[in-house]
């Protein structure tokens, strides 16, 4: 059952139908650009408050979008833009057909990532879901920090990536990944960090060439073949 502000939003969804639209049988084109404008504010806001606490309280977010909890919050990610998605495909391609070859680890998109939450957050969860999750297991359910994946990917979106520089790269390591990839296809270059005393220490930056995970030594990513997929 929702509550809050979710129980709230399927109640207008219910009245209202998909954002932007009106149920069949509205009339008036005038009170429909109103009436969907006010559910599209209305889905804002209540995305906006609502509070995930628990592994409860995330099991209850709806099925549909892609939720990463932070500070007590639920965080509803947007779309991938199509060069971002191009460069998550090559990524995945190259890993996958390697990892197989091998017979060894697995590589997975958008899969929730359960991390410690940092000193002082209200909520006992913080849920994180990287681009690509490159691991020597695969859980029932998510990754939790008692045993997470060996290698985290993210793409940028933005050419400065705050969040991924900043908030996740916390996350991730106190989540104890042994390494964390930073791929930028605005500059086409790939950082990647390694974990050492807690903390993550930059071992490289590549634009060419090969990179080998530490996790997996036998998996080779060509970086060019990378930024082939956006041209």
């Amino acid at each position: 059952m929702l509550r809050g502000p979710l129980a709230a939003l399927a109640a207008r969804s219910a009245i209202l139908g998909p954002i932007g639209m009106l149920r069949p049988g509205s009339t008036g084109s005038t009170a429909a650009a109103l009436a969907a404008d006010h559910y599209n504010r209305s889905v804002i806001a209540a995305v906006q408050d609502v509070m995930v606490l628990t592994e409860d309280d995330f099991d209850r977010l709806p099925d549909e979008g892609v939720w990463e909890v932070v500070d007590g919050r639920a965080v509803l990610s947007p779309g991938a833009e199509i060069p971002h998605q191009l460069v998550s495909g090559a990524l995945f391609r190259v890993f996958d057909q390697q990892l197989r070859h091998q017979e060894s680890g697995v590589v997975l998109t958008t899969v929730n990532v359960f991390v410690p939450p940092p000193e002082g957050t209200i909520g006992e969860i913080q849920n994180r879901i990287p681009d690509l999750v490159v691991a020597n297991h695969v859980p029932k359910k998510r990754y939790r920090p008692e045993r997470p994946p060996e290698l985290v990917i993210e793409i940028l979106s933005t050419p400065r990536g705050n969040v991924e520089r900043t908030e996740k790269l916390d996350d991730y390591a106190r989540c104890g990944i042994r390494e964390y990839w930073i791929v930028n296809p605005f500059d086409r270059s790939v950082d990647v960090y390694s974990l050492s005393g807690g903390e993550y220490r930059l071992k490289q930056t590549a634009r060419h060439g090969s990179l080998r995970p530490d996790t997996f030594p036998g998996v080779a990513v060509a970086v060019d073949e990378i930024w082939a997929a956006l041209d």
